[in-house]
């Protein structure tokens, strides 16, 4: 039987019509995301997150203590692919932009200087005008928010309290809201591929993700080896803060470098704190660290640098460290403000690994 010409058309329609059919299903897809993390029943900073600025401290992070906590422990749905994100941690941008989703997000925090502290090239993509400022690291601009109507709203560990959190859902009653920062009561690395999987779910590209967590593992595996192989030396991180020392206890948010690159601490009867403890330059001395980690805190955040200046004086020139030139000063733009992410993860694994080998 021979068939006409509209008989074939229509056939050849209702084939494209089937073929379709998965794009169409594809584009109400979710995925399921776990949100676990403590926050604080008020408007003060706080919860559980590497990227938090002050609270009681972890091995692996930080976090802030103000008013009455809540663990919060849900699933929600997450669109795959979501158009229109917003991002409070900064950490899980350099994340979203290393697997190539940057177009999918609305607005960041840029009161303040914000886009100052990141990569170079993130600076050149974030400082463009399409990405909404959408206020601080720690108090959203509930207003512009309301205007974007986002799909997700990414959580920062410093902003993600109840007060926050309750406007949020005000703003943007759409929004699926998620916890980006990493997980304090994990491990450093860990926590990083922790998050990398998450977004590597939310965005489909479980791939690029899976080469990204091949990539810590691998980067931390070769620091640990060079470490072992010069036994082990002791070091000490302090941060430099308006002109005070304050050293960083092996359980804090930069605990990392004892507990899994494998330095020996020379303060572990040190509890972990907000920032630190305050010591004196003959703390520092006593202690004698054959490396000594410094952040310079207040240059980090545009209050002025004063690390240089605290550490050459008279009491300790003549330390292990200073002395033989094995003081290295961090990023403070990677491992303060936008510690967490996968990019910057491996930055810092580097900068570390290319000191003690050079040193």
């Amino acid at each position: 039987m021979k068939l006409n010409k509209p008989v074939l058309f229509a056939g050849f329609l209702l084939v494209l019509a089937f073929l379709a059919l998965p794009s169409v299903f594809a584009a109400d897809k979710t995925v399921k995301i776990k949100n676990d993390y403590t926050i604080s029943s008020d408007s003060g900073r706080g919860n559980r997150g590497q990227n938090s600025d002050s609270g009681n401290q972890n091995r692996s992070g930080q976090r802030e203590e103000a008013g009455e906590e809540q663990q919060v422990s849900e699933t929600v749905e997450v669109p795959v692919n979501p158009k229109k994100v917003l991002v409070f941690d900064m950490g899980a941008l350099d994340t979203i932009t290393a697997l190539g989703k940057e177009d999918s997000v609305a607005g960041l925090p840029k009161a303040q200087n914000a886009t100052d502290k990141l990569s170079e090239d993130m600076q050149k993509i974030y400082n463009d005008d399409k990405y909404q400022d959408i206020g601080t690291l720690f108090e959203p601009n509930f207003e512009t928010i309301a205007s974007i109507q986002p799909d997700v709203i990414f959580l920062g560990a410093r902003m993600a309290n109840s007060d926050n959190i309750e406007q949020l859902k005000e703003a943007a009653p759409d929004a699926v809201l998620v916890y980006a920062s990493t997980d304090s009561e994990k491990g450093f690395t860990e926590a990083v591929k922790e998050r990398v999987t998450m977004f590597g779910k939310i965005y489909n590209q479980a791939k690029k993700a899976k080469k990204y967590n091949k990539k810590i593992t691998k980067a931390m595996n070769n620091l640990q080896k060079m470490i072992k192989d010069k036994d082990a030396p002791s070091a000490l991180f302090v941060m430099a803060n308006s002109g005070e020392l304050l050293s960083q206890s092996p359980d804090g948010r930069f605990g990392w470098l004892f507990s899994e690159a494998g330095l020996t601490a020379v303060n572990n009867e040190e509890e972990a704190s907000p920032h630190g403890s305050q010591v004196s330059y003959e703390y520092l001395s006593e202690k004698n660290p054959y490396y000594l980690f410094v952040l310079d805190r207040g240059a980090t955040i545009g209050q002025g640098a004063s690390a240089e200046e605290l550490l050459n004086n008279d009491v300790l020139k003549d330390t292990d460290a200073i002395k033989n030139n094995r003081v290295l000063q961090v990023n403070g733009q990677d491992w303060y403000i936008n510690s967490g992410g996968v990019r910057v993860t491996l930055r810092m694994i580097k900068e570390v690994q290319d000191f003690v080998d050079s040193h």
